[in-house]
């Protein structure tokens, strides 16, 4: 009967061994999953954070050069493309016909935004003028 006690005590041990193995490779592998997903996260934040301070930015580029890259810092760099899609200068207002002070551009730029391994794009179309006169040049 003592030997039937000793074997089922190594016996228990064996099985609490195996489930604590289980129970830390498991730990493993959810703590790996949490950081690869948190990572994700932080990605998808710094993102979306530069794309909401591209407006700004597009005030400033010159579509006449039709691509470019900007660095927005924090490692993501914004890699874009225009193409003029409308070109217009409007000669009549109402029933007169008066000259225009305004040349209109209609744009379609490409935005890609490159973070690490990520890229997101975004496709908008923008609209620019030329001022052709002064004010005071027509007279006004």
């Amino acid at each position: 009967m003592k030997s039937f006690k000793r074997g089922s005590i190594t016996v228990d041990i064996l099985i609490a061994g195996v489930v604590l193995t289980a129970g830390i490779a498991a730990s493993m592998y959810l703590f790996r999953l949490g950081f690869n997903y948190l990572e994700k996260a932080n990605t998808a934040q710094l993102i979306a954070t530069k794309v909401s301070q591209t407006p700004a930015l597009l005030r400033t580029l010159d579509f006449s050069q039709e691509e470019g890259i900007e660095d927005l810092g924090d490692g993501v760099t914004l890699k874009w493309s225009a193409k003029l899609i409308a070109k217009s200068r409007p000669e009549r207002v109402g029933e007169t016909k008066m000259l225009a002070m305004h040349e209109l551009y209609l744009y379609e730029v490409t935005l890609n935004y490159h973070y690490k391994d990520t890229v997101r794009s975004y496709k908008v179309n923008i609209f620019r003028s030329k001022a052709l006169a002064s004010p005071e040049e027509l007279g006004f």
